[in-house]
Order: structure tokens, then sequence, then C-alpha cells
């Protein structure tokens, strides 16, 4: 090494030393490289910026976790949130009306008739019967294509319906899981 500061940091360093004890930076016999050294005490502010961040953040004993703070497990903890109130289950039944809408583009009528058969809830009621009235809205649409398709006028339409109803049995599961009921388009009520 050449000098006795670090070409980087600027730091104090061994003339024996291959690296810099403070920055890291190789230290080599030759400074014909293009490295630019770093500003003056540029390390040293790094340095204070990170210890200070650092004790921003509370850890061990302070912080009401890890090894020295006693937190009891509650068996019954599954009956609360996550901000400690107790559920009302209106979550189970937005999750159910989801699921109805859901069901119904892989299993047809079948998964919203049973959900509509099981639920007792209004809500999922509700969402069940709009995924029924959908899915019979795309059963008359997809006959109605197979049948003009003779005509090469149906065929477009059956490429595109199985789209539209995976796209609008999704939005109808998003809007229910939020806990709103959204009605299909140009869909009336049959059930």
């Amino acid at each position: 090494m050449i000098g006795d500061d670090c070409w980087r940091c600027r730091a104090d360093v061994d003339s024996d030393a291959n690296f810099c004890s403070e920055c890291g930076a190789e230290l080599t016999e030759s400074r014909d490289d293009d490295r630019a050294p770093v500003e003056r005490g540029a390390d040293r502010r790094a340095k204070e910026f990170r210890t200070s961040r650092a004790s921003e953040y509370e850890t061990g004993s302070e912080s009401g976790y890890g090894p020295d703070h006693d937190v009891e497990y509650d068996p019954d903890q599954s009956e609360y949130d996550t901000s400690g109130g107790e559920i009302d289950g209106t979550n189970d039944d937005e999750l159910l009306a989801a699921a109805a809408h859901l069901l119904a583009i892989v299993t047809w009528v079948v998964g919203p008739a049973i959900v509509l058969v099981v639920a007792d809830d209004p809500f999922v009621d509700e969402n069940a019967r709009n995924a029924l009235n959908w899915q019979i809205v795309y059963t008359v649409g997809m006959i109605a294509a197979t049948l003009l398709s003779a005509i090469l006028i149906g065929i477009p339409f059956l490429i595109v319906l199985p789209f539209v109803n995976v796209a609008v049995c999704a939005i109808a599961a998003v809007k229910a899981y939020g806990g709103e009921t959204w009605t299909y388009p140009f869909t009336p009520d049959f059930v």
C-alpha cells in the first residue's frame, strides 16, 4: 500500500493491509485505477445514520416480544381478529358468497345451487341466486351461439362468451368478498 489512507473512505489503514477495515474496499499497490475516493467522512455519516435508524426499532424485552416477555397462548385466539376484537362471522359469509360466484365458473349451476341450499344468510342467498341467474343467461347465450354457428355468426360468441363468464364471475366474487352484492349485466331474476 502506498499511503496510509483508504482510497474509498480515507480511513487510516495499516500499510500491510489488503482490505480497508472500515469500508471493505480492496487496497491496491497502484493508484492508477479509476476509482474515485468517497467524500471524506461520508462513511462515518452513513454509519451514524444506520446506528440512529437501528435505535428506532425496539428489540428484545423492550418491544414486548422475545424470550424475556411472557405472552400466554390463548386457545380461543381464533375467535379474535388481528385488532383484538371479536369476529362477528360476516367474513365467513362474504367468503361463502364469493365462493358461489367462483364455483359457477367450474361447476356451472351445481356450485351456486349447493351454496344456495346450504347457506342460511340472506347475503349469501342473494349472491348465490345472482350466480345461478347468470349461469342460466350464460347457458341460453351458449345455446344460441351454438345454433348460430351453423351459419358462422355464432362462432365468435362461442369463443368470447366463456371469457365473459370468467370475467363477470370474478368481478362478482370480488364484490361479494368486499361485502356488496353485484348484479350481473343483462340478467333477469329467474331464481
